[in-house]
């Protein structure tokens, strides 16, 4: 135990110092002070937790507000921990030393999950933990309530961490030989997400027999029986938390038994799957001739930046879960009929067709922050370009252009996908076109300020650069309070047609991409040039 202890130890003191690195902070109380940011979305998920409490309150249902966040908090973590599992297992680059100590197998995958389990504990805080402290202040806080949420948000993350961890260290070790590994890892695993979302989907509209449905409705907690059909532990946790201390037993036993399952498999997963990848690097390096061709310094240097990102596992599987998701769901969508086109023929929502596809489109560039990082996703390797025959503004510029190409490439899929199945028409869709250009004209440039005031190049781990970053945050937070300016603005002109407002948006933003060129190419060429490893 005391080593386990130990070896956790180190996992989770250098999960923080990475998240307080990567924040490029100095003084050690503004590091403590990074690690409370994410804490501000306390706030929307609060907001949110209240609007799904008075909705179930009405219906005389409160409980249903820690089913109903209980089950999204556990799909949110499922697919929030691939990529980290993903990093901390096959590419930290660790398994050299952690063989060579005197501990168990097990003690060295539990030790690794620690991190992920804090990352998934946070997330849990925020939505489920929130859904508890709602209810439980509301309906009556007691003692016995005090404990059994402390219990069940302590419990929350370790259900889908285990399933992923089973599922994906055995996927790697399969998909990862070969010459093609990187592609392999990519390819296979997101059509892995794909199946799992597609089957969620399938298993949430499997029809019940009116029979049984009038069965389940009519007793007392059929509400509750019905929204947790699909993942019993829900309704245990529900009702532990109501104070039944017999699915509270069946809760706690479920984890208690995926935890020993684990406990046995370790060493399986060891010997036949970390060990069966190879975590320095990729296959074998084919020998071809050597040629010399003129090309244009543009192309090669966006054909770099996306090659990096096309190049680390980590980096492209981010990319696609965050820019490219909403286009899998559609898909996945379409195919199942969950989405069909006659959901958006309703009069009531004509008004609001043209915000409804400029979001829709402009969606990679809102959700992507790939500006934010594109410095930092090169690493130590960013004196290359240092050293090219280029201006600091060519560098700057062909680094953004790469972002620009990537999220238009989302925007386009997501246009064709969204004009298949919504009611636009050609004026929708060129208004929608022109506000996606001008936000992802600004978003992108405006991103890349923050990357060069703020760079991190030494990095040990890809998650680091692309999740664990401040940059990130602070992308986020220009996103935010554009979209409160979006809200208030709206609030304040009901009077005008959604034709002019997303025209008055569109003239705002490209005013402002304006002034974020004139500040990246006028102010921070300086700054850049002052980089250095």
């Amino acid at each position: 135990m005391r080593k386990f202890i130990a070896l956790t130890k180190i996992q989770v003191k250098d999960f923080f110092s990475k998240y307080t690195q990567h924040a490029n902070v100095k003084n050690k109380w503004l590091g403590m002070l990074t690690l409370a940011i994410p804490a501000l979305l306390i706030l929307p998920a609060f907001q949110l937790v209240n609007r799904i409490y008075d909705t179930f309150f009405l219906i005389g249902f409160p409980e249903l507000t820690m089913t109903y966040m209980y089950l999204g908090t556990v799909m949110m973590m499922f697919f929030a921990c691939i990529p980290f599992i993903i990093s901390i297992f096959f590419y930290s680059r660790d398994l050299k030393f952690f063989a060579t100590l005197p501990v168990k197998v097990d003690v060295i995958i539990f030790s690794k999950l620690a991190s992920v389990y804090i990352y998934l504990f946070v997330i849990g805080c925020f939505f489920f933990g929130t859904s508890i402290v709602v209810y439980s202040t509301t309906d009556g806080l007691t003692v016995y309530r005090l404990i059994a949420g402390l219990i069940a948000l302590l419990m929350a993350p370790l259900l889908p961490m285990i399933l992923a961890t089973l599922i994906i260290i055995p996927f790697m070790s399969v998909i990862g030989k070969g010459n093609k590994r990187n592609l392999m890892v990519i390819v296979g695993n997101v059509l892995l997400l794909v199946l799992i979302m597609s089957i969620q989907i399938l298993m949430a509209r499997v029809e019940m027999d009116p029979e049984s449905l009038n069965r389940i409705l009519l007793q007392e907690d059929g509400l509750l029986r019905l929204l947790g059909r699909n993942f019993p532990p829900s309704i245990w946790l529900t009702k532990m938390i109501q104070g039944s201390i017999i699915d509270g037993g069946l809760f706690i036993l479920l984890n208690a038994v995926f935890l020993y399952i684990l406990k046995l498999v370790s060493q399986l997963l060891y010997s036949k799957g970390l060990l069966a990848f190879n975590q320095e690097g990729g296959g074998m390096t084919g020998k071809g001739k050597i040629y010399y061709k003129t090309r244009s310094k543009g192309l090669q240097m966006m054909k770099r930046h996306i090659g990096i990102i096309f190049s680390n596992p980590i980096f492209l599987l981010n990319t696609v879960l965050v820019m490219f998701l909403p286009i899998i769901l559609f898909i996945i969508m379409s195919f199942t009929g969950e989405l069909s086109p006659e959901v958006f023929q309703s009069p009531a929502i004509a008004p609001y067709m043209l915000y409804i596809y400029a979001g829709v489109i402009t969606a990679p560039a809102i959700v992507g922050n790939l500006s934010a990082t594109a410095i930092t996703r090169e690493g130590k390797t960013f004196w290359e370009t240092k050293v090219l025959p280029i201006t600091t503004g060519e560098n700057i510029r062909y680094r953004i252009y790469a972002t620009l190409m990537i999220s238009f490439t989302a925007s386009i899929l997501l246009a064709i996908a969204g004009g298949m199945y919504l009611p636009v028409t050609f004026d929708i869709i060129i208004r929608a076109a022109i506000f996606c250009i001008a936000a992802t004209l600004f978003l992108s440039t405006i991103d890349i300020v923050i990357n060069i005031e703020r760079p991190t190049l030494n990095w040990t781990s890809p998650t680091a650069a692309v999740k664990n970053n401040l940059n990130v945050i602070l992308s986020l937070l220009i996103r935010v309070a554009l979209g409160g300016i979006v809200y208030f603005s709206y609030r304040l002109m009901p009077d005008f047609a959604a034709n002019t407002m997303v025209a008055i948006y569109s003239i705002a933003l490209l005013l402002l991409y304006g002034i974020s060129n004139y500040i990246v190419f006028g102010i921070y060429k300086r700054k850049f040039d002052q980089i250095n490893l």
